[in-house]
């Protein structure tokens, strides 16, 4: 993605997410989302509002498309919101734009949580009767989230080491991921569990970047000098795939290290194509969006909803295109 979507999804990240990533201080789980002591019991959905974190990004104007034809085709009317250019992602804006939509009594809500502040939030607007859906939060009761869409990365990580696995040969994977904690430790700690199952996965570093691309190149560098016995560098950012690619050739290392990355911009599918990275893992979003609006009309009728979970593949060279060409990021 690029650089204000891949601070989203781990996304997605983030992904982001498809995904995103730098944004996010949550981890996905598989927890049912609860409704709170004292939250309305089931109605109808009638309005629903989504506070987008990056509405000028190709990959989150995918999702709000997507939630806005969903609700459209369920009666239900849609608006959007977020903050404005000059303030991509700003959790405050956010914030205050999920507390103008209770305000307004929109019957449903649909956000990112960028930050913890949102737990409190959502948790009020459920306690006023509004229904509410997060996009790759957590999904904890603590959350306030009705309803929560995205990935368990604890699963991501082990599709990430059965594609290595998959490879002939032995193999020492260097990891980055955005930090020690939420996603990337979630990310992290499903990488290193499915490796120690395996006879040819050994995972034998791990680098941070947090949101910021900049640092991928002297952090993939380092990992890359340290660790010369590295020849897989794996990620659950988007934000590494440019950096880590001029790591590689800075360090000579082509056709002897290769990448596994995250999401259809900021040079995923190109790194594919060029032969830097033995895949790419990308995420159906506009079906994940669609669903999370039907989740929250389930959720409507008193029905618990668990994580709504993402379809996702790691493609390589000989499929990428096709997964790219359905919408796929």
């Amino acid at each position: 993605m690029r650089s204000h979507s891949n601070r989203t999804i781990a996304g997605a990240a983030a992904l982001t997410v498809v995904v995103a990533v730098g944004l996010s201080a949550c981890s996905s789980s598989t927890t049912t989302p609860s409704t709170p002591s004292g939250a309305a019991g089931p109605k109808t959905i009638k309005t629903l509002q989504f506070v987008n974190p990056l509405p000028s990004v190709s990959v989150w104007k995918q999702i709000s498309d997507c939630i806005s034809a969903e609700a459209k085709a369920k009666g239900i009317a849609f608006t959007e919101s977020g903050p404005p250019a000059s303030k991509p992602g700003d959790p405050a804006v956010m914030i205050q734009q999920v507390q103008d939509a209770v305000a307004a009594k929109k019957d449903a809500v649909i956000t990112f949580p960028a930050s913890a502040a949102f737990g409190p939030v959502l948790s009020r607007a459920q306690k006023s009767g509004v229904l509410t859906a997060t996009l790759y939060g957590d999904g904890k009761p603590e959350s306030g989230a009705t309803v929560n869409a995205g990935v368990d990365w604890g699963v991501i990580g082990k599709e990430y080491v059965d594609a290595i696995a998959a490879l002939p040969g032995q193999h020492v994977v260097g990891l980055v991921a955005e930090g020690p904690t939420g996603i990337g430790k979630s990310w992290t700690d499903g990488v290193e569990a499915a490796a120690a199952k395996t006879a040819n996965v050994k995972v034998k570093a791990t680098v941070y970047i947090g949101a910021d691309a900049s640092k991928a190149l002297p952090q993939v560098t380092s990992l890359l000098t340290a660790n010369p016995t590295i020849d897989i560098v794996a990620s659950n950012t988007g934000l590494m795939t440019q950096g880590g690619v001029a790591a590689i050739k800075s360090l000579g290392l082509r056709d002897k290290v290769r990448l596994l990355v995250i999401n259809n911009d900021n040079g995923g599918p190109q790194a594919v194509q060029d032969g830097y990275a033995i895949g790419v893992f990308l995420q159906d979003l506009c079906d994940l969006s669609k669903r999370t609006v039907e989740g929250l009309v389930q959720a409507s009728t008193g029905a618990q909803v668990p994580l709504v979970q993402v379809h996702d593949i790691i493609a390589t060279k000989d499929n990428f295109q096709e997964y790219i060409a359905k919408g796929w990021n």
